[in-house]
């Protein structure tokens, strides 16, 4: 497809992406309360929805709904400027948030909160408006109630076949259901665009989607989950890794034989990326065998994969810059969201930096 069709929104990506914090300033907030933090941020692209915040101290509940508010108004923005087939992709790709409340409405009935409470935890997205979140909320006394009322929406069908399988208090089964839903449909979205297109979503996606399945297997190995659950909970698309290779790594003899398998199929796929991500798993695990540093590791090779692909397409006009800003953007937020939680739970800002998620 001629990179004709992005002289639109390219201008407005590449905008948005200089506007980004870097890692200086991230660094900067570790050490501010949140008060500091607020006022340092109005003078962002975040400015909008801080200002939205109630007077009062803000707290990291309302601070991290003004992040969440802001990044899928950037979606949309870019959205609503690109070309069809990237529309519909991004579509998708928003689609995780409204997952993301369903499965926090889940939780909070579960916990038995009060809406205002829970609303608390929710941000709004797309479909699921302020108003049919507080609908639900208010209309249901359970987890059962919550699948019943959301009977008339898109996902309404996917957690109804997960209710079978929910049973004491562990909501597991339906998040598991709603990240195969969603990310089908991403995957599906991503499948219909053109070569060079089609080719880097597919490698940003696909490692999104197999580092989510492998963290499922080895959190399901730390906490001694069955082979067969594992199997059950996992995505079912991938470029690099078919049925027998997540095999091998079900039903290797430990979490670090897991992690070789992975790497000897990346290996024998040739799949650059993903051997860069594994082999930085691998070193990580043989010095700390700590499960959430393995993940951090797999959320870095995610970004660093992000821009590997705006550098090796860079003479071109593609997706590829779209999709590196969108992650750069999400591990912003997931870096504020840290630093205000570690803020007011008063973490000495050294290891709330140890935390953090940065490009380079």
């Amino acid at each position: 497809m001629s990179a004709w069709k992005y002289k639109r929104i390219m201008p407005e990506v590449i905008v948005a992406k200089l506007r980004l914090l870097g890692p200086k300033d991230m660094v900067d907030l570790a050490s501010r309360n949140l008060q500091s933090i607020s006022s340092t941020l109005t003078k962002t692209p975040y400015q909008k929805e801080i200002s939205e915040i109630p007077a009062k101290q803000p707290s990291s509940v309302s601070l991290e709904s003004a992040f969440l508010r802001n990044f899928i108004r950037t979606c949309k923005g870019i959205m609503d400027h690109s070309p069809k087939d990237i529309r519909s992709l991004l579509s998708a790709v928003l689609m995780k948030f409204e997952a993301n409340n369903v499965k926090a409405i889940l939780r909070t009935k579960r916990a038995e909160i009060s809406v205002d409470e829970a609303m608390g935890y929710i941000t709004p997205a797309g479909r699921l408006d302020e108003a049919g979140c507080r609908k639900i909320l208010g209309s249901s006394k359970s987890v059962n109630d919550v699948v019943e009322l959301m009977s008339d929406v898109e996902y309404g069908s996917v957690l109804k076949e997960a209710l079978g399988d929910y049973e004491g208090g562990v909501l597991l089964p339906f998040e598991v259901a709603l990240d195969k839903y969603v990310y089908g449909k991403i995957w599906r979205a991503a499948g219909k665009l053109r070569v060079l297109d089609k080719k880097i979503a597919r490698t940003v996606l696909g490692i999104e989607i197999d580092s989510i399945n492998i963290k499922v297997i080895l959190r399901c190995r730390a906490t001694g989950i069955s082979e067969d659950q594992v199997r059950g909970y996992l995505i079912p698309v991938s470029e690099v890794f078919g049925e027998k290779e997540f095999e091998d790594a079900i039903e290797a003899t430990d979490m670090k034989s897991s992690i070789k398998s992975f790497l000897a199929a990346a290996k024998l796929a040739m799949a650059r990326d993903y051997q860069y991500i594994l082999s930085d798993v691998l070193r990580e695990y043989e010095a700390s065998e700590s499960l959430s540093h393995l993940e951090m590791v797999l959320d870095s090779g995610l970004l660093k994969t992000s821009l590997r692909m705006l550098k090796r397409y860079t003479p071109y006009f593609n997706i590829g810059l779209i999709l590196t800003f969108l992650n750069l953007k999400w591990f912003e937020i997931k870096n504020l969201r840290a630093i205000v939680r570690g803020v007011e739970e008063k973490i000495p800002p050294d290891k709330i930096r140890r935390l953090l998620v940065l490009p380079g």
